[in-house]
């Protein structure tokens, strides 16, 4: 039997059951507005076409408001805004998707988050030997969990956990 490679959901990492040979990881490319997301493909449950969501008064700019997915309420959020690069409700332009995540927390009141993608996401096979961490550009920049280059290329890791409490905290 060879290499196993599997993904922590509960924690999004990638072990191997041999240390010494390359980890590979399917992934989701995720297109924001100015910077693309890098998650696993454990973490997204579903892709769907742009939804106009409920808005919710007094929420802060970055969440977005609440959408109907499989018959939950699952709110939906602008990732730039929440981690300080974006400035504003961005436009959503024609062919915008929504990328449903996995929460890790097995919050059942609120299991998915929606992240709004200015495009399909594109599937990706990573291999942790080509993923190059680097510092997180901006101390002030919240729900990161790591920003890494891949083929030249920056790519944000968010920290689901982090978007999840802070969208625990809207009264909604």
């Amino acid at each position: 039997m060879g290499d196993v490679t599997y993904i922590d959901p509960a924690r999004q990492q990638m072990t191997s059951t041999e240390d010494n040979l390359s980890d590979v990881i399917h992934c989701l490319l995720i297109s924001l507005v100015n910077e693309v997301i890098l998650l696993p493909n454990a973490a997204v449950a579903e892709v769907i076409g742009y939804i106009q969501p409920e808005p919710i008064d007094g929420s802060p700019d970055w969440f977005l408001g609440r959408i109907t997915w499989r018959e939950r309420r699952v709110p939906l959020i602008s990732f730039e805004i929440a981690s300080g690069s974006g400035e504003a409700k961005e436009d959503v332009q024609q062919g915008s998707r929504i990328a449903i995540l996995n929460t890790l927390n097995g919050n059942s009141e609120s299991p998915y988050i929606g992240i709004v993608s200015q495009s399909i996401p594109r599937l990706s096979v990573v291999k942790s030997d080509d993923v190059l961490t680097e510092e997180k550009k901006s101390t002030d920049r919240q729900s990161i969990s790591e920003v890494v280059s891949l083929d030249g290329q920056q790519l944000i890791i968010p920290d689901i956990d982090d978007l999840e409490s802070r969208i625990k905290n809207i009264h909604t």
